[in-house]
């Protein structure tokens, strides 16, 4: 046998290792799925084509269960975002119904007087005057497509005093009627008011009993002679209502011949053609090894679908092989589609949704009054001619819905699942905390109103006494009603703790705590003091924080300052203030170094150690940015300008070149401001560096070319006539040579 049968042994294989056992339990209209032991109890069932089609959506649990009885049960989908699948051991059996007989060209007879595959026949069982002339040959063959064992069929041409035979194999029965390879009296044909039988005992008739999307087959082609003008072989499947039929369909003016013919006649054809449902054929397979072939079907007319008949022949052109032409067929299968193209509630496709993509669960939401929706609400297109649909709408209250819609082939192998959570969107734009913070008490028309951020985000301050038992309690709602008591008109606007009660303490601050689903509102409860909360209505999260406040009433600045000695976490250069906003400090920086480097602190550690410097870090604050590997340095075009300061905690610094600055720090706009300060009595010291040279000249050239500006050197007027001209360059210079 082959090494993969098909989906189900292989799924049985996978699944030994995710569920122990999977079992229906009938109960009417409904039924209960047991996965490992955890029960989903009324699930509803519909039944189609006695077929019990089932799907859930449950607590991260997607599953399409298809069942004929307790024996054969099949169940795709995902459980907590993994794929999921089992099939019992009836399931292969029962696809194989739906497939045509021996399909795997594995059943042989060892009788030498049966030379043909069982359900399959070539021109040893053929009919028709010149049967018992044709030549062509159908074997058993050990020569199998990749990755399978077993045998294969082999179809070969023959050529008697220079006429070739195609190779042919059928379901059906083949007619040699004339001498004339093109004559349409040369055909497969199926009847199923034939009685006869081949030499297997069976008719020569294959029913359908659902109707199938395409049909694949692996198949190997090669030709005695390479043929350029006829390089084809041809494989033909006719899907027709059961009465008797003809591949190739009559062609008019043909005749059977001899004393007694008869001609095909224009309503012989129209009769044929009145029998198709579908047809699958491809008449351009080239030579080449063992590849895959799948041909969809082309329906007219569906409800005709009672038969199938398929054709496979070394050439596509009757007569115009050559001798030995061989095809090898292997591991044919009718494929019966089940994809779900289209889902429409109330006759408006869903928004958002993509059927191609891998997304199989999806979330929808709607304002207004509460939708009273059932499976009829939901209109769902499937690919697929035998595709059953099956619709599971559970109605969790407050409009809310939890929705499966599931798409499945009649032999259990092709599926489609997707579970949709329909919800009545709360979301008002608003969001209140309801509970004993901030002085309120519980009543349904009472709220602390939280300020709304983007994306359904909302952030409030509320303070807790421990009001009772040394808590206080809150939940939230985005609705408060009109009457202290008027609870019930805002339950589907309310949310809460996962449980009650929830005690939010230092084990879970600054956790994203899970809320409820809309209509669920037990309790958080808190200790006294003051608190951030971060309410998260997309993700359904609470995040709440201690409040901590770095304002202490003082700044330091830390770092290469003054005398403070490079960084201390227990030093700094205290600024001075009158408010408590402000802060101003004049300083110096000053050495060697091409750049000197400060941040601020509120808060002074004990201790120069790493227990004092992250015991300060939440009081730290600096240059815009993370990390201390780099820092913004203090161009000349910063001067005098508002710079922006960085967050609380952040630690990247700010740099300066040897000098005397004026700081100013306005802790409300959280900005700084640095000038130029001159050392007192340094005449010609324009750049305020302590000294005066050569560097002290270039800055007074600047100016005077409208490089800089002299706002940000209020000394580089030495000679005091008001101007920065060139009289101010000669008399830095003289400085310098010490003639002034």
């Amino acid at each position: 046998m082959k090494k993969i049968l098909n989906l189900f042994a292989a799924a049985a294989c996978v699944l030994s290792l995710q569920a122990t056992t999977v079992t229906v339990t009938p109960n009417g209209s409904v039924c209960s799925v047991t996965v490992d032991g955890t029960t989903y109890d009324n699930v509803p069932v519909t039944v189609q084509e006695g077929i019990n089609l089932a799907v859930v959506n449950r607590d991260g649990v997607s599953l399409l269960v298809r069942y004929t009885d307790t024996n054969t049960v099949a169940v795709n989908g995902t459980v907590n975002g993994e794929p999921f699948e089992y099939a019992s051991p009836a399931v292969a059996a029962y696809a194989k119904t739906f497939q045509i007989p021996n399909s795997d060209f594995e059943t042989w007879s060892t009788n030498t007087n049966i030379t043909e595959p069982r359900y399959w026949h070539g021109f040893k069982s053929a009919t028709g005057s010149l049967a018992s002339m044709a030549s062509s040959t159908l074997l058993r063959s050990d020569d199998v497509r990749q990755g399978a064992s077993g045998s294969s069929a082999v179809i070969a041409s023959k050529s008697i005093i220079g006429v070739v035979a195609n190779g042919t194999m059928t379901n059906g029965r083949l007619m040699a009627q004339s001498s004339t390879a093109a004559n349409t009296w040369n055909h497969s044909e199926m009847d199923q008011n034939s009685t006869e039988q081949d030499k297997w005992g069976d008719k020569f008739y294959t029913a359908l009993i659902a109707k199938p999307d395409a049909i694949k087959t692996w198949l190997k082609f090669t030709q005695g002679t390479a043929n350029a003008q006829y390089p084809y072989a041809t494989l033909s499947a006719i899907i027709f209502d059961g009465e008797k039929y003809q591949d190739p369909e009559p062609k008019i003016g043909d005749s059977s011949g001899g004393l007694f013919a008869t001609t095909y006649t224009q309503e012989d054809a129209e009769y044929a053609a009145a029998r198709v449902a579908a047809k699958a054929q491809n008449q351009k397979i080239a030579t080449g090894d063992w590849r895959e072939l799948s041909i969809p079907f082309s329906y007219t007319d569906a409800s005709k679908a009672k038969a199938i008949l398929v054709t496979i022949s070394t050439n596509a052109t009757p007569g115009k092989g050559s001798a030995n032409d061989q095809v090898w067929v292997d591991d044919m299968e009718l494929v019966y589609n089940a994809a779900i193209s289209d889902i429409a509630l109330n006759g408006v496709t869903l928004e958002g949704f993509n059927f191609d993509a891998a997304t199989k669960s999806y979330n929808v939401s709607y304002t207004g009054e509460a939708l009273n929706l059932t499976a009829e609400n939901f209109d769902v297109t499937a690919a697929g001619q035998s595709a059953m649909v099956v619709k599971n709408v559970e109605n969790l209250g407050y409009g809310n819905y939890r929705v499966a819609i599931g798409a499945t082939g009649p032999d259990f192998k092709n599926y489609d699942l997707y579970t949709i959570n329909v919800t009545r969107s709360p979301l008002t734009g608003k969001a209140y905390v309801m509970g004993t913070v901030n002085g309120n008490t519980w009543a349904a028309n009472v709220g602390y109103e939280m300020t709304a951020g983007e994306n359904n985000v909302y952030t409030a301050r509320i303070t807790t006494t421990g009001s009772a038992d040394g808590y206080d309690y809150f939940s939230f709602t985005t609705q408060l009603a009109n009457d202290a008591d008027g609870w019930d008109g805002i339950k589907g606007f309310r949310t809460g703790a996962e449980s009650a009660d929830l005690l939010i303490d230092d084990s879970n601050l600054g956790t994203a705590l899970s809320l409820t689903d809309w209509g669920i509102y037990n309790s958080f409860k808190i200790a006294a003091g003051e608190w951030d909360l971060t309410l998260d209505l997309n993700n359904k999260t609470l995040t709440v924080s201690k409040v901590f406040n770095p304002i202490t009433g003082k700044v330091y600045i830390l770092g290469e300052v003054n005398d403070n000695g490079g960084w201390h976490a227990n030093k700094g250069v205290e600024m001075s203030t009158e408010d408590q906003k402000i802060y101003t400090a004049e300083v110096t920086t000053a050495g060697e170094n091409s750049l000197y480097y400060f941040g601020f602190t509120t808060e002074l550690a004990n201790d120069d150690d790493e227990g004092g410097w992250n015991y300060i870090l939440p009081y730290r604050f600096g240059a815009p940015g993370e990390g201390t590997d780099v820092s913004i340095t203090i161009e000349d075009s910063d001067l005098g300008t508002a710079l922006a300061l960085g967050e609380w905690g952040h630690t990247r610094a700010y740099a300066l070149p040897a000098g005397q600055w004026n700081f100013t720090l306005d802790m409300e706009a959280r900005t700084l401001t640095v000038t130029k300060a001159t050392a007192p009595g340094l005449r010609g010291d324009i750049n305020g560096d302590g000294k005066v040279d050569v560097t002290d000249v270039n800055v007074v050239v600047n100016i005077i070319l409208g490089k800089d500006s002299k706002d940000n050197y209020p000394n580089a007027d030495t000679d005091g006539n008001g101007t920065v001209d060139v009289t101010d360059v000669n008399a830095v210079v003289n400085i310098i040579l010490g003639k002034s």
